[in-house]
């Protein structure tokens, strides 16, 4: 799998990148056996599964970054500066269509994106996952609020982010409270799928 975003040192999350696929499934096995070995463990080896290279991950968390009217959605950099990723080879295909939904949603509900440096803003990341049998898909949301009261931003009433997946209604719930753990929201008419969860 080649990558833009890793090709221009812009994230290198990746690091076995420049390895073949093959080197890796066998450098892997190799460690496994080693470990194993020297608690006096000696199974017998299958050949490695093989999954695809790119388009596996149907959980995205990303950092929300930017400005409200250019928001980023990815990761920071060592300076805390947003790199959006939304085109990155490891995602579902189904997520991209998600992923431009909701960089409008954020731009459109006045979300301000968190700036780390200065430690300023609400939105801090969004979670999103698609269910890998069906067509159903769920995200949620941390942010910070200014105000002694948390309040709910309406998600567009009728959001079709691509055909392949259903139309479905929420809201982002704020909070005051430090986020130990993002509010989770069900974004599929049917409720959060058991995948999601």
């Amino acid at each position: 799998m080649r990558c833009d975003y890793f090709d221009a040192e812009r994230c290198r999350s990746c690091t076995l990148m420049g390895t073949a696929y093959h080197e890796q499934l066998t450098a892997k096995q190799n460690r496994a056996r080693t470990a194993l070995a020297a608690v006096g463990a000696f199974p017998t080896w299958s050949e490695p599964f093989e999954s695809r290279e790119s388009g596996f991950r149907n959980k995205a968390k990303l950092v929300v970054a930017g400005s409200v009217d250019s928001p980023t959605l990815g990761i920071l950099d060592s300076l805390g500066q947003g790199i959006d990723l939304r085109s990155c080879g490891l995602y579902d295909p189904r997520l991209y269509a998600v992923f431009a939904t909701l960089g409008a949603f954020v731009s459109s509900a006045g979300l301000t994106p968190y700036d780390v440096p200065s430690r300023r803003g609400e939105l801090k990341y969004l979670i999103v996952t698609v269910s890998p049998p069906g067509r159903s898909w769920c995200g949620s949301s941390c942010d910070r609020s200014t105000s002694s009261r948390g309040s709910t931003r309406p998600f567009p009433t009728s959001f079709r982010p691509s055909p392949a997946l259903p139309s479905c209604r929420s809201t982002f719930t704020r909070s005051t409270k430090r986020c130990l753990r993002a509010t989770r929201r069900s974004f599929c008419p049917g409720g959060i799928p058991s995948r999601c969860r």
